[in-house]
Parts: C-alpha cells; structure tokens; sequence
C-alpha cells in the first residue's frame, strides 16, 4: 500500500507535514520545531551524569575457593549487618571487601609472609596511571 499523498493549493507536490507514515509526524501535524542548544547540552550532561554514576555502580561476579568455615563466617557477617540495618547486600559485601583490603598487612603479617607486601598492580607489572 503506498502512501497517501495530498495535494496542495500550489500544485506543488505533497505537503511533507500532511504525509502520513513519516517518523516523528502525525498527519497533519507542523513540523517539528528546533531543538534549542540548552536543551541539547542538558541533555548530554546527564547521559554523561548516567555514564559516570553506571560506571561507579558497576558490579561484578569473582569466584574464589576457601575453606567452609571462613565462607560460613563471611555469609554469616554479611546477613547480621543486611538485617541490622537494611543496606543492600551487595553493598555489604563491598564494605566487608574494602575492610578487608585495609587489613591486608596484618594478615599477611599474621600469615607470615616473606616478601613486603607489593601492591596487586605492581605484582602483574601493569604500571600506575597518571
């Protein structure tokens, strides 16, 4: 079925407003009007606004092996604190990580380690950004 056409008073062909099937239009509708550059500049800060809050609230699957009783500990610490205070679990999780990580020469200290300590970038000799 092709596209009805409309004649106009000039004679000089269809009046592209009046055309039906047009994207964005709806028959008999104006034109559409411009997009003011505010507008567009707004609109571009907050798709760049949600790239950075996506990018900050990315999350992520790891799988690591460990003893039962130290995963029983960890599922059990992150359940008391979810209960306790309603805080999402993943977010829980992220906190109990990060702690973790803080304490991280302790442990290896309490582990007896031989070597310091290098930072996990060091040690995959992926060099620092600046």
């Amino acid at each position: 079925m092709s596209p009805q056409k409309f004649e106009t008073a000039d004679d000089e062909g269809p009046n592209p407003a009046l055309t039906p099937h047009q994207e964005g239009l709806i028959v008999g509708s104006p034109p559409p009007a411009e997009v003011p550059g505010e507008t567009l500049q707004a609109q571009r800060r907050a798709q760049e606004a949600k790239a950075i809050r996506d990018a900050r609230d990315a999350k992520t699957r790891r799988s690591w092996y460990t003893s039962a009783d130290a995963a029983d500990a960890f599922q059990a610490a992150v359940d008391d604190i979810h209960h306790a205070t309603r805080v999402p679990k993943h977010e829980v999780v992220a906190a109990l990580l990060k702690a973790a990580v803080e304490q991280a020469p302790k442990v290896e200290k309490r582990l007896g380690g031989v070597a310091p300590m290098r930072a996990v970038r060091d040690v995959r000799g992926v060099s620092p950004t600046t």
